[in-house]
């Protein structure tokens, strides 16, 4: 596997909280922080690409930015880990490693310059900050997402929405070539972090609204896909080439056409009788119950989970009733080797004429 290709799958696998195996310290806030060594590591591409590009003179501004970067990174790190303990789902404990990844590439730009690293001099303790304001900033999002899960997942998007933001900003002040890589990089995690965070709140009931970057902006994010790869042009995006459409007249919810775009000529459809509809534990996350509906089709009988029980109390949807569903499977069930089983992005009951639209973008995996 080349160095490149590797990145990008740890990268990916970081956003989408896909690492069950991977372990952190048990630390508690104040107490020193270590990962163990995270995979990257051993190829180091991008901080030996980092170090290579020749130095240029700083401005107190480009300074101000590349140490508070140092600890708004770590301030997501922190949070998400805590919400992690709080949780235990893999998408925060998963992220976090990101996180520290996006500090070591601050923390080379600090060595490069010989500046004062204020994660050393705060010991690298889970919640202790230098700046004053990210330590109250740590406090009260912790304090929100421990309110629920759904508050929690909203927390993680906005801090990704806060990141994405100041980086853009960051990036206006500077003209160095290796800051301007280090924080293309940085953003490219962000907008992944962010599409991952936005899709676990549309499975689990929740929404977000942006509150630092535009609202074009955010729409732009998660109705693209997930970016991949190591980026050495400032202020460049890695999207794929996949095609979208707007979705004409269906799904419709009433009269309202459905306004977001669906991957072209990529959704799985499953046209049947529902055989039975009943609600049942989540395969990875075994305390959330989900509508589970078998459908009968002329290829074979499915299973296909809807959504969280808690998003939809009641579901008018009955044995007998042909249906229309849109599906795909998550990249985990196909290495679990899970057969013959969906997740849904929407159902068309045609027998009773209802409309469920459970995700925004239908993924192609």
């Amino acid at each position: 596997m080349g160095v490149k290709k590797f990145l990008s799958w740890a990268v990916i696998v970081c956003s989408l909280g896909l690492f069950e195996g991977l372990s952190y310290s048990n630390t508690q806030d104040g107490e020193n922080f270590s990962f163990p060594a995270f995979p990257q590591r051993g190829v180091n591409y991008p901080l030996n690409y980092i170090e290579s590009l020749p130095k240029q003179s700083l401005s107190q501004e480009e300074i101000k930015d590349l140490l508070h970067m140092r600890e708004e990174e770590k301030l997501a790190r922190d949070v998400y880990l805590t919400l992690y303990k709080k949780w235990h789902l893999p998408v925060f404990r998963n992220i976090a490693r990101s996180e520290q990844w996006h500090m070591d590439m601050v923390g080379t730009l600090l060595k490069k310059y010989n500046l004062p690293d204020p994660v050393e001099e705060t010991g690298d303790r889970i919640g202790v900050f230098k700046d004053q304001h990210l330590h109250e900033l740590y406090n009260q999002l912790v304090a929100k997402g421990e309110k629920s899960l759904i508050d929690a997942l909203q927390v993680g998007a906005t801090i990704e929405d806060l990141d994405i933001h100041d980086l853009e900003e960051a990036l206006k002040r500077t003209d160095n070539r290796d800051i301007q890589i280090v924080y293309t990089n940085l953003m490219k995690g962000s907008r992944n972090h962010m599409r991952a965070f936005v899709r676990l709140l549309q499975r689990f009931g929740g929404s977000y609204t942006p509150q630092y970057i535009s609202k074009e902006e955010f729409e732009k994010i998660i109705s693209t896909p997930i970016e991949r790869g190591f980026i050495t042009t400032p202020g460049g995006w890695r999207v794929s080439s996949t095609q979208y459409r707007a979705v004409n007249n269906f799904p419709t919810v009433g009269n309202r056409a459905y306004p977001y775009p669906v991957r072209a000529n990529t959704n799985q459809i499953l046209k049947g009788k529902v055989l039975k509809i009943n609600q049942e534990a989540g395969i990875r996350w075994k305390r959330l119950l989900w509508w589970v509906m078998e459908i009968e089709t002329p290829e074979g009988t499915y299973k296909v989970y809807l959504a969280p029980v808690f998003r939809y109390p009641q579901l008018d949807i009955s044995e007998g009733d042909e249906v229309e569903v849109a599906v795909y499977t998550p990249p985990m069930w196909r290495r679990l080797g899970i057969e013959n089983t969906f997740m849904a992005c929407y159902v068309k009951d045609l027998t009773k004429g209802n409309e469920y639209i459970f995700r925004r973008v239908c993924p192609r995996f």
